[in-house]
């Protein structure tokens, strides 16, 4: 990261509305207050001796007793860590392998396998998770076709292991994209020099490759052991069946369905997962500063050489497909399926079963109908102001001289650590101690907007900065130095050049803000549903028609709207054009 020390050499900048230093200030205060703010009000709520919405009360630890009292917490903290521990394992090994054999060998299509490895993390992960427990889940399509049938056990999705599979499956995508900018910044000489020498492909591949590739492997572990700690889809979809609680439906749990709520323990617990969040965030920090010293080099890389697999080259090829096929397609196709058919069944043609009954529920119950008009209104409104917002902070952050910029970063990467449920309860609290403002933003769809933006906002960051690293700060000097202030070469030089970083960041996150639901399962209530918290609450009281419809309709719009981005805005899979 490079900054620029803005000398007063340039001629005096003409007056603009607003003043450059007003501007960025008004930027890092949002920032700060919109990342941080919620999660004061939650350390606040944690050491009260009862909720916020009561008055009087005294400062007391007395939350944090009861629940570190309890020995289902600690048993969920148990179970939450064997999941993410297994989780990651599964991923990280996984995306490294298909990274290696994407980058590194000639295997065939690896250029196609290297776009379709990336579906499960761009589809909705709720109407993923549906789809695995139509096919795979107990009495699932399969499931029942391979145990009744052909007489072959099947992993039991509903376990500790199953759920860890089904959330590797969908995580992998980030390990992938790790390992492979690794491999694709790194020169290959070093592993040629040693097959050149006989190594054979094995011993290349422990020796040198996985090697270079050990900071970034440790990168994306970090990062999924955080997303996995703070799943909750999956424990209360797949866990409920047999007793096993995560921290986060032990949480959730706790605030809906226990007969007497105890706010403060949540919140305390809560905080808790906030502070293994953040020192995983750290942690994180750290191994990507180290990640330089495990890579070769040499000013612009030239022409990898690929490593021929000969015979393997196709078998190879036919496991991706098949995992691709287990992972994402037949889920997908479960999924469709019951949306159409009163009950999916193998011991009945599904076409005897035929029905739109489902369909005509998304449009005939008001709950549903809301929800998909929510849930789009939410997605535009909230890209729009998302993607501004955060091109302006971007700009703060690395092409300007206010004083506080270098916060700004960790800042807006810090949501994606934290759980959607903590920042869903961290809002909840914050929404009631705002006064007028706060009851409006509870009491309409506009809070739960708030809160997936703060959620998603650091996907923006990610796709701009790298864009706007490489547009050249002597174009900013030039700007300056022609008499334009701050915001005027920005807005005149630089945001231009930003602009297909802008459409990616849009595109991704009207994607992400229309599939999230973590937040909203404490926001939500009549007249404020959306397609996300709907599907986890109807499917919970064990309504599957209807709710694999509402699913088939989040899937629908993800590959359209996806599609549409990679067709006329010609983005790539890392934001901005392709060729660029």
């Amino acid at each position: 990261m490079t900054t620029t020390s803005y000398e007063q050499t340039f001629p005096r900048p003409r007056r603009s509305l607003i003043p450059a230093w007003a501007l960025q200030w008004a930027t890092w205060l949002l920032v700060v207050t919109l990342i941080v703010g919620p999660f004061i009000p939650l350390v606040y709520a944690s050491l009260r001796d009862r909720p916020l919405y009561e008055a009087g009360g005294v400062l007391t630890i007395q939350p944090y007793r009861q629940l570190f009292g309890d020995s289902l917490f600690w048993h969920a903290w148990g179970n939450t860590l064997v999941f993410a521990a297994l989780t990651t394992v599964i991923a990280v090994l996984g995306g490294a392998l298909v990274a290696i054999l994407c980058t590194r060998t000639d295997l065939a299509g690896r250029k196609a396998f290297g776009r379709l490895i990336l579906l499960p993390i761009l589809l909705p992960s709720l109407g993923m998770v549906l789809g695995w427990i139509v096919v795979w889940g107990p009495g699932g399509y399969l499931t029942s076709m391979f145990s009744d049938r052909l007489h072959l056990p099947t992993l039991a999705i509903d376990t500790i292991p199953g759920m860890a599979l089904v959330e590797a499956s969908r995580l992998l995508p980030i390990a992938f994209l790790t390992c492979q900018a690794a491999l694709s910044r790194a020169d290959s000489s070093l592993e040629d020099a040693a097959r050149s020498a006989g190594a054979r492909p094995l011993r290349v591949l422990f020796n040198i490759t996985i090697p270079m590739l050990r900071p970034a492997l440790l990168n994306a572990a970090t990062l999924i052991f955080t997303l996995s700690i703070a799943a909750l889809g999956i424990p209360l979809l797949l866990g409920t069946s047999n007793n096993i609680v995560f921290v986060s439906s032990y949480l959730y749990n706790t605030w809906t369905n226990a007969s007497t709520p105890d706010p403060g323990s949540v919140s305390a617990g809560a905080v808790m997962m906030l502070g293994v969040a953040t020192l995983l965030l750290l942690l994180r920090n750290r191994l990507l500063g180290a990640e330089a010293r495990f890579v070769s080099v040499g000013g612009k890389t030239g022409r990898q050489a690929l490593l021929r697999l000969r015979r393997w080259r196709w078998p190879f090829a036919g496991l991706l497909a098949f995992y691709l096929a287990f992972t994402t397609l037949v889920p997908v196709l479960g999924l469709a399926a019951m949306s159409f058919v009163v009950v999916l069944t193998p011991l009945v043609p599904p076409w005897e079963l035929l029905t739109s009954s489902h369909w005509h529920v998304l449009w005939e119950d008001d709950a549903f109908r809301r929800s998909i008009q929510n849930s789009a209104i939410i997605a535009v409104v909230g890209a729009v102001a998302t993607t501004a917002f955060v091109a302006l902070a971007t700009l703060v952050a690395h092409r300007s001289g206010f004083r506080f910029r270098h916060s700004l970063p960790f800042l807006m990467l810090y949501p994606r650590a934290t759980p959607g449920i903590i920042i869903g309860i961290g809002f909840f609290w914050a929404y009631l101690l705002t006064g007028a403002l706060g009851d409006y933003l509870r009491d309409s769809i506009w809070g739960i907007m708030l809160a997936f933006c703060v959620r998603n906002l650091p996907l923006a960051y990610i796709v701009m900065y790298p864009t706007l690293a490489r547009i050249g700060e002597e174009l900013d000097r030039a700007g300056r130095a022609a008499g334009a202030g701050w915001w005027r070469t920005s807005r005149t030089i630089v945001l231009p050049l930003l602009k297909p970083a802008i459409f990616a960041s849009f595109i991704l996150l009207f994607v992400e803000i229309i599939n999230d639901y973590d937040p909203a399962v404490f926001l939500v209530k009549p007249g404020t549903e959306v397609m996300g918290a709907t599907m986890l609450a109807q499917f919970i009281q064990g309504t599957v028609g209807p709710v694999s419809a509402l699913a088939m309709v989040q899937v629908v719009i993800t590959v359209v709207v996806l599609a549409i981005g990679a067709k006329v805005f010609k983005i790539g899979v890392t934001g901005g054009e392709r060729g660029a």
